[in-house]
């Protein structure tokens, strides 16, 4: 039996509710915590409808410290970071009046473990002296920028470069400060100990809530009470989700409708396709056509009705690093994937047999055909890829690295017992 800790849990938006991916991780590892140790919470607010999320968290934390995150002045914090060697992501997310409301937490109570989820959080906990801690990188977003720069133009492709590189230094700066570093996927973790960045790691995998996702438990696609409005036809269609405001999610979003989706309504004229996700960039909102099959939904509370209805989920990632919670909710909600193969690999899943890949335009269209038009195959890569997601992506089996890693009594070479370098990695700005 373990005993009960004292845990500050740190998190760059508030884990409540769990309707995106980084939040979806944030949620689950809160809540594993929450049931077996006392976690006092500490994060940021970057959507008004998150305030209310605040309120029905409050009553379920000993703790629950927060400050509203407005983008305005944190990007004039950002520029002014510019001239420092500061990675301007750190600056975004660093926010003086909840540094003081820590700092007083921390007077007030002594806690024995730390968890900062989206190390961008480790600023506000430098020189605390608390014995276990924990940093939860999940991506490297050092990478992340680096495969903006190939998909972007001058000025922000030397932008995303110099960023870049401050944040691979920061990173290894992170692995000194901590006991463990957490990655979701073993491709980042070697990736970051080959670059020197240090071997105190851990993988911790994302996973899939089936409680939400699994028979009785997943809502009937509605077609009558459709969140869009005059609603949503009968008629096949393909989906898309996550954060539409995150270049990734955009890039792939628009390519898909401006360059596959033609193709495949040139076959099939009663195809449509549905981008899911909240906050739709400028150049995301002008491919609502619906004379055309196109529908961009904005932000739904629940994307699974929707998104069960679905006959092929199509990802086209073209910046892809680490694992893609969409894929995994699709695959939970039944629905066959299409994908790159970095978005593939990232999710350990194989080639043909749980998902299929494509590369250019040409190729994804002539995949999803193949799942539109052959109901056997269909039907035997959506069994195949919910198997394996059963097998290795529950929350409940993949977060017990946590309590391992609390109960550990090792210790770093050298460590002082106190968090005192600066620690950061970009998270969906």
């Amino acid at each position: 039996m373990c005993c009960c800790m004292k845990i500050l849990f740190l998190a760059h938006r508030i884990p409540f509710p769990p309707d995106k991916g980084d939040k979806i991780r944030s949620y689950q590892v809160l809540q594993y915590l929450a049931a077996r140790h006392e976690v006092h919470l500490v994060c940021l607010i970057d959507n008004p409808r998150d305030l209310q999320a605040a309120q029905e968290l409050r009553g379920t934390l000993p703790n629950l410290v927060y400050e509203e995150l407005k983008p305005l002045p944190q990007r004039m914090r950002m520029l002014k970071a510019l001239f420092n060697r500061k990675p301007l992501t750190v600056s975004y997310f660093y926010l003086p009046r909840l540094q003081a409301q820590l700092d007083a937490l921390v007077t007030r109570e002594r806690f024995d473990a730390l968890f900062v989820y989206s190390s961008t959080m480790a600023e506000y906990v430098r020189g605390l002296h608390i014995p276990k801690r924990i940093v939860d990188f999940c991506d490297l977003d050092s990478q992340k920028f680096k495969q903006y720069v190939e998909s972007s133009f001058p000025p922000w492709s030397w932008l995303y470069h110099c960023e870049g590189k401050r944040l691979a230094a920061y990173e290894k700066e992170a692995a000194r400060a901590f006991e463990h570093v957490l990655f979701i996927g073993p491709e980042e973790q070697r990736l970051f100990e080959q670059n020197g960045g240090g071997t105190n790691t851990a993988l911790m995998s994302n996973g899939v809530d089936f409680a939400r996702y699994y028979g009785d438990a997943l809502p009937e696609t509605s077609f009558e009470h459709s969140p869009l409005e005059g609603g949503i036809t009968t008629r096949p269609y393909l989906a898309f989700t996550g954060a539409m405001d995150y270049l990734p999610n955009v890039d792939a979003a628009h390519w898909c409708a401006r360059e596959i989706f033609p193709k495949l309504k040139g076959i099939l004229p009663e195809l449509e396709f549905y981008i899911i996700g909240g906050n739709p960039a400028r150049k995301i909102r002008k491919l609502h056509e619906p004379r055309n099959g196109i529908f961009v939904t904005g932000y739904l509370p629940d994307l699974r009705p929707l998104l069960k209805g679905a006959r092929v989920f199509v990802a086209p990632m073209r910046i892809a690093r680490g694992m893609q919670t969409k894929i995994l909710e699709a695959i939970a909600c039944g629905v066959p994937v299409v994908t790159s193969a970095n978005a593939a690999h990232g999710i350990g899943a194989k080639p043909e047999k749980e998902v299929l890949v494509a590369s250019t335009a040409s190729e994804y269209a002539r995949q999803v055909l193949r799942l539109l038009l052959n109901r056997a195959e269909h039907e035997r890569l959506r069994r195949q890829a919910f198997t394996v997601l059963r097998a290795r992506f529950d929350w409940q089996k993949n977060l017990t690295v946590l309590e391992r890693l609390l109960q550990n009594n090792s210790r770093l070479e050298g460590d002082d017992g106190g968090v005192t370098a600066l620690v950061s990695t970009s998270k969906k700005v």
